[in-house]
Protein backbone atom coordinates (compact mmCIF):
# COMPACT_ATOMS: atom_id res chain seq x y z
CA UNK A 1 0.00 0.00 0.00
CA UNK A 2 1.27 3.48 -0.86
CA UNK A 3 1.83 6.08 1.83
CA UNK A 4 -0.95 8.23 0.37
CA UNK A 5 -3.42 5.34 0.62
CA UNK A 6 -2.28 4.38 4.11
CA UNK A 7 -2.70 7.92 5.44
CA UNK A 8 -5.65 8.81 3.17
CA UNK A 9 -3.96 11.97 1.89
CA UNK A 10 -2.56 13.32 -1.37
CA UNK A 11 1.20 12.84 -1.68
CA UNK A 12 1.89 16.52 -2.10
CA UNK A 13 0.20 17.10 1.28
CA UNK A 14 2.51 14.74 3.13
CA UNK A 15 5.10 17.15 4.51
CA UNK A 16 2.45 19.47 5.91
CA UNK A 17 0.10 16.77 7.15
CA UNK A 18 2.73 14.65 8.89
CA UNK A 19 3.20 17.49 11.37
CA UNK A 20 -0.50 17.36 12.24
CA UNK A 21 -0.30 13.58 12.61
CA UNK A 22 2.88 13.26 14.69
CA UNK A 23 3.58 15.39 17.78
CA UNK A 24 7.07 16.93 18.03
CA UNK A 25 7.89 15.79 14.50
CA UNK A 26 10.28 18.68 13.77
CA UNK A 27 12.09 18.26 17.07
CA UNK A 28 12.64 14.55 16.49
CA UNK A 29 14.06 15.11 13.02
CA UNK A 30 16.31 17.84 14.39
CA UNK A 31 17.71 15.51 17.07
CA UNK A 32 18.21 12.63 14.63
CA UNK A 33 19.90 14.83 12.01
CA UNK A 34 22.15 16.40 14.64
CA UNK A 35 23.30 13.00 15.91
CA UNK A 36 24.02 11.75 12.39
CA UNK A 37 25.58 14.99 11.20
CA UNK A 38 28.01 15.01 14.14
CA UNK A 39 29.60 11.81 12.77
CA UNK A 40 30.39 13.57 9.46
CA UNK A 41 29.22 10.60 7.40
CA UNK A 42 30.43 10.11 3.86
CA UNK A 43 27.54 7.80 2.93
CA UNK A 44 24.18 7.51 4.65
CA UNK A 45 21.41 5.02 3.87
CA UNK A 46 17.90 6.30 4.52
CA UNK A 47 15.47 3.41 5.00
CA UNK A 48 11.98 4.31 3.81
CA UNK A 49 13.25 7.73 2.79
CA UNK A 50 9.78 9.10 2.00
CA UNK A 51 10.00 12.72 0.87
CA UNK A 52 13.61 12.89 2.08
CA UNK A 53 12.94 15.18 5.06
CA UNK A 54 15.41 13.54 7.44
CA UNK A 55 18.02 13.01 4.73
CA UNK A 56 17.80 16.68 3.74
CA UNK A 57 18.26 17.72 7.37
CA UNK A 58 21.41 15.57 7.54
CA UNK A 59 22.73 17.11 4.31
CA UNK A 60 22.49 20.56 5.91
CA UNK A 61 24.75 19.37 8.74
CA UNK A 62 27.08 17.22 6.62
CA UNK A 63 27.11 18.84 3.16
CA UNK A 64 29.44 16.26 1.63
CA UNK A 65 27.32 13.23 2.54
CA UNK A 66 26.03 10.97 -0.21
CA UNK A 67 22.50 9.80 0.53
CA UNK A 68 21.19 6.41 -0.57
CA UNK A 69 17.43 6.59 -0.11
CA UNK A 70 15.43 3.35 -0.30
CA UNK A 71 11.65 3.38 -0.62
CA UNK A 72 9.12 1.16 -2.35
CA UNK A 73 6.71 4.04 -3.03
CA UNK A 74 7.67 5.68 -6.36
CA UNK A 75 5.57 8.72 -5.61
CA UNK A 76 7.52 9.43 -2.43
CA UNK A 77 10.82 8.94 -4.25
CA UNK A 78 9.73 11.51 -6.83
CA UNK A 79 9.18 14.03 -4.03
CA UNK A 80 12.52 13.15 -2.44
CA UNK A 81 14.30 13.74 -5.75
CA UNK A 82 13.14 17.37 -5.67
CA UNK A 83 14.49 17.90 -2.16
CA UNK A 84 17.81 16.05 -2.17
CA UNK A 85 21.03 16.93 -4.03
CA UNK A 86 21.64 15.39 -7.47
CA UNK A 87 24.33 13.12 -6.02
CA UNK A 88 21.70 11.29 -3.94
CA UNK A 89 20.88 7.76 -5.09
CA UNK A 90 17.19 6.94 -4.82
CA UNK A 91 16.38 3.23 -4.94
CA UNK A 92 12.89 1.87 -5.65
CA UNK A 93 12.91 -1.24 -3.46
CA UNK A 94 11.82 -2.76 -0.15
CA UNK A 95 14.44 -1.90 2.47
CA UNK A 96 13.91 -5.29 4.12
CA UNK A 97 15.45 -7.03 1.12
CA UNK A 98 17.34 -4.32 -0.79
CA UNK A 99 21.15 -4.51 -0.71
CA UNK A 100 22.67 -2.16 1.86
CA UNK A 101 25.98 -0.77 0.55
CA UNK A 102 28.89 0.05 2.87
CA UNK A 103 28.12 3.24 4.77
CA UNK A 104 28.85 5.36 7.82
CA UNK A 105 25.25 6.04 8.89
CA UNK A 106 21.79 4.54 8.50
CA UNK A 107 18.60 6.45 9.25
CA UNK A 108 14.93 5.56 9.43
CA UNK A 109 12.15 8.03 10.18
CA UNK A 110 8.66 6.60 10.72
CA UNK A 111 9.44 3.66 8.46
CA UNK A 112 10.30 0.73 10.69
CA UNK A 113 6.87 0.49 12.33
CA UNK A 114 5.77 -1.20 9.09
CA UNK A 115 7.85 -4.26 10.03
CA UNK A 116 5.44 -6.84 11.42
CA UNK A 117 7.71 -9.17 13.38
CA UNK A 118 10.62 -8.99 15.79
CA UNK A 119 12.53 -11.51 13.71
CA UNK A 120 12.25 -9.42 10.55
CA UNK A 121 13.31 -6.27 12.39
CA UNK A 122 16.28 -7.97 14.02
CA UNK A 123 17.35 -9.37 10.64
CA UNK A 124 17.30 -5.82 9.27
CA UNK A 125 19.40 -4.60 12.19
CA UNK A 126 21.91 -7.40 11.62
CA UNK A 127 22.19 -6.41 7.95
CA UNK A 128 22.53 -2.76 8.95
CA UNK A 129 25.31 -3.63 11.41
CA UNK A 130 27.23 -5.41 8.65
CA UNK A 131 26.85 -2.48 6.25
CA UNK A 132 28.12 0.10 8.74
CA UNK A 133 31.81 0.77 9.19
CA UNK A 134 33.44 0.92 12.65
CA UNK A 135 31.98 3.81 14.67
CA UNK A 136 29.01 4.01 12.33
CA UNK A 137 25.55 4.90 13.61
CA UNK A 138 21.99 3.74 13.08
CA UNK A 139 19.38 6.31 14.11
CA UNK A 140 15.66 5.56 14.19
CA UNK A 141 12.75 7.94 14.76
CA UNK A 142 9.47 6.22 15.47
CA UNK A 143 6.58 5.36 17.74
CA UNK A 144 8.16 3.18 20.43
CA UNK A 145 5.78 3.04 23.41
CA UNK A 146 6.55 2.14 26.97
CA UNK A 147 6.22 -1.49 28.02
CA UNK A 148 4.40 -0.20 31.11
CA UNK A 149 0.67 -0.16 30.47
CA UNK A 150 -0.06 3.05 32.36
CA UNK A 151 2.72 4.99 30.62
CA UNK A 152 1.70 3.64 27.20
CA UNK A 153 -1.92 4.62 27.81
CA UNK A 154 -0.90 8.16 28.76
CA UNK A 155 1.17 8.33 25.58
CA UNK A 156 -1.81 7.26 23.49
CA UNK A 157 -3.95 9.95 25.12
CA UNK A 158 -1.33 12.58 24.33
CA UNK A 159 -1.17 11.43 20.70
CA UNK A 160 -4.97 11.51 20.44
CA UNK A 161 -5.03 15.00 21.91
CA UNK A 162 -2.44 16.19 19.38
CA UNK A 163 -4.53 14.85 16.50
CA UNK A 164 -7.70 16.33 17.96
CA UNK A 165 -6.29 19.86 17.67
CA UNK A 166 -6.53 19.58 13.87
CA UNK A 167 -9.10 16.85 13.29
CA UNK A 168 -11.37 16.79 16.35
CA UNK A 169 -11.64 14.02 18.93
CA UNK A 170 -13.80 11.57 16.95
CA UNK A 171 -11.57 11.76 13.88
CA UNK A 172 -8.46 11.46 16.04
CA UNK A 173 -9.75 8.23 17.54
CA UNK A 174 -10.66 6.92 14.08
CA UNK A 175 -7.19 7.73 12.69
CA UNK A 176 -5.39 5.94 15.50
CA UNK A 177 -7.64 2.92 15.12
CA UNK A 178 -7.07 2.79 11.34
CA UNK A 179 -3.30 3.12 11.62
CA UNK A 180 -3.10 0.43 14.30
CA UNK A 181 -4.57 -2.07 11.85
CA UNK A 182 -1.47 -1.81 9.63
CA UNK A 183 1.31 -0.45 11.85
CA UNK A 184 3.30 -2.40 14.44
CA UNK A 185 4.50 -0.34 17.37
CA UNK A 186 7.11 -2.35 19.25
CA UNK A 187 7.90 -1.09 22.72
CA UNK A 188 11.09 0.83 23.36
CA UNK A 189 12.60 -1.93 25.48
CA UNK A 190 12.03 -4.40 22.64
CA UNK A 191 13.70 -2.04 20.15
CA UNK A 192 16.73 -1.66 22.40
CA UNK A 193 16.96 -5.41 22.92
CA UNK A 194 16.81 -6.10 19.18
CA UNK A 195 19.53 -3.56 18.47
CA UNK A 196 21.79 -4.94 21.20
CA UNK A 197 21.25 -8.48 19.98
CA UNK A 198 22.35 -7.35 16.50
CA UNK A 199 25.62 -6.03 17.91
CA UNK A 200 24.88 -2.35 18.55
CA UNK A 201 25.66 -0.24 21.58
CA UNK A 202 22.47 1.72 22.14
CA UNK A 203 21.21 4.95 23.62
CA UNK A 204 17.99 6.96 23.61
CA UNK A 205 18.74 10.45 22.29
CA UNK A 206 15.21 11.78 22.79
CA UNK A 207 11.92 10.50 24.16
CA UNK A 208 8.49 12.00 24.78
CA UNK A 209 5.23 10.12 25.11
CA UNK A 210 5.08 7.26 22.63
CA UNK A 211 7.90 8.56 20.46
CA UNK A 212 11.67 8.18 20.60
CA UNK A 213 14.91 8.80 18.75
CA UNK A 214 17.13 5.76 19.25
CA UNK A 215 20.82 5.53 18.40
CA UNK A 216 22.76 2.35 17.76
CA UNK A 217 26.54 2.54 17.36
CA UNK A 218 28.81 -0.15 15.93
Amino acid sequence: MSVASHLAIALDEYDARIRTFIPDYEEMLHVAATVIGATRPRTMIDLGTGTGALAAAVVLRAPGVRVVGIDQDPGMLALASRRLPPRASLVHDNFLTAPLPPCNAIAASFALHHIASRRAKRNLYVRARKALDPHGVLVTVDCQPSALGRCAAEGRRAWRDHLAVTYGRAKAVALLRAWAEEDFYMSLDVELHLLRSAGFTVDVAWRRGLFAVVVGQT
